[in-house]
């Protein structure tokens, strides 16, 4: 058999794995994330200069063990700056409550978020055009969360955010793949820095009820909390709230307009709330926004019968711990049933899904990302009878995050 010196395995997975990561479309992804599973579980990429693990059980330790953490630096890091995704410990349990209590609080989601995102939502589509060609990501799948976080932060020029969270996430954890982004992101993420500056002064004068004023208000060990830091999150909580959103519910709309009798049984099912949230579990499940999580090992750990050392990188590929079959049942299949009795759990850390992470670093906007969802599709069914594709929707691209880059449609009112 060939091998690659320090993968332990055959050569072609190994190839077949780079060229997918440089784009190569003839690749089956989710074959040869089967087959990674089956016969290579764990390999070295050069291509990565990581590790990448892809059975579910060995993603999810990764996910949500202390042996690892966000890498802090170089290709593959955050390009936010410090936020919560690089504090660890009391700092971070302390500092990531801040936006939590708005953010994740039951009390919060009922009284204050999801009246937000219901008027947001129900704007948005009543906006739509009928019988005419537009694109829906930009259309639509952006907006809802967009628009949430900016009215949750009180901060003007949406817009302006949607270009400078792209260009940043592009250089933070997907540089991996493409180190040069790194350099555009800082540029967008300074220009950020100086559009904040001003506001977060004068927040600091006269706070409000928003979570920009809370970030400039708290305190940690009695003191407030650092202007970069403060502009590093508001950053991270654009990419994690916005990007991942935006890209699974292009997806999701994409494969209901492909697919007439998913549509149909949408369409039926879409007011009760259960169904409704146990169809976008399975969403996340089978079209996770972030398709892999990079991660530095803190310590030596062996896995799958491979020592790996402190201050290795390891790419966790979540997509293929989503499709496996040893946790998920007839994995392939999109099953609009699968976690019926159990949605709301997906959205949390005790959740079956890796599309939010796992442990520590679990997503802060998960159940956010769940009110968002289903206010989005529900006034979208409620206002379109029916979805024509315009030619041949594109598939999703994209190593780390994926989704289709665009969504060609022609709706139909009721």
């Amino acid at each position: 058999m060939t091998t690659l010196n320090g993968t332990n395995g055959p050569l072609p997975l190994v190839a077949e794995f780079a060229a997918m990561i440089e784009g190569n479309t003839q690749i089956q992804r989710h074959d040869l994330f089967s087959r990674l599973r089956r016969d290579l579980p764990i390999f070295r990429s050069e291509r990565l200069d990581a590790w990448v693990v892809s059975r579910y059980d060995d993603v999810k330790t990764i996910l949500s063990g202390s042996q690892f953490q966000p890498p802090q630096q170089g290709a593959g890091a955050s390009a936010f700056g410090r936020s919560f995704m690089q504090m660890n410990g009391r700092e971070h349990g302390k500092k990531i409550g801040v936006v939590a209590r708005e953010m994740r609080s039951p009390r919060s989601l009922r009284e204050r978020l999801n009246d937000i995102v219901f008027e947001i939502a129900r704007d948005q589509a009543a906006a739509l055009p009928m019988g005419e060609p537009i694109e829906l990501r930009e259309r639509y799948a952006v907006w809802v969360p967009l628009l949430s976080i900016t009215v949750l932060t009180d901060l003007p020029e949406a817009a302006r955010f949607r270009d400078w969270y792209r260009t940043i996430v592009a250089g933070s954890t997907s540089s991996i793949t493409n180190p040069a982004a790194r350099e555009t992101a800082f540029t967008a993420r300074e220009e950020v820095r100086v559009f904040l500056e001003p506001i977060i002064d004068a927040r600091r004068l006269k706070p409000g009820n928003d979570l920009l004023s809370d970030l400039v208000t708290a305190e940690y060990e009695g003191k407030p909390i650092p202007h970069e830091e403060i502009v590093s999150n508001i950053i991270f909580l654009l990419a994690a709230g916005v990007e991942t959103t935006e890209r699974v519910l292009t997806s999701v709309l994409r494969h209901v307009a492909l697919d007439p009798v998913e549509w149909q049984w949408l369409k039926g099912n879409y007011t009760d709330p259960e169904s409704l949230a146990a169809f976008c579990a399975e969403a996340l499940r089978f079209y996770p926004p972030v398709s892999a999580n990079i991660r530095t090992a803190l310590e030596e750990v062996e896995m799958a019968g491979v020592t790996i050392r402190s201050g290795e990188k390891v790419c966790a590929l979540s997509v293929s711990g989503n499709y496996d079959e040893n946790h998920f049942p007839a994995a392939s299949r999109f099953d609009h049933n699968r976690f019926m009795g159990s949605s709301e759990r997906q959205f949390t850390g005790g959740g079956d899904i890796l599309s939010f992470g796992d442990g520590t670093h679990h997503c802060v906007g998960s159940r956010l990302a769940k009110v968002e969802m289903t206010h989005a599709l529900t006034e979208f069914l409620a206002r379109v009878g029916r979805i024509e594709s315009v030619g041949t929707p594109p598939a999703g691209e994209g190593f780390i995050f994926h989704s289709p880059a665009k969504l060609p449609v022609i709706l139909h009112p009721v």
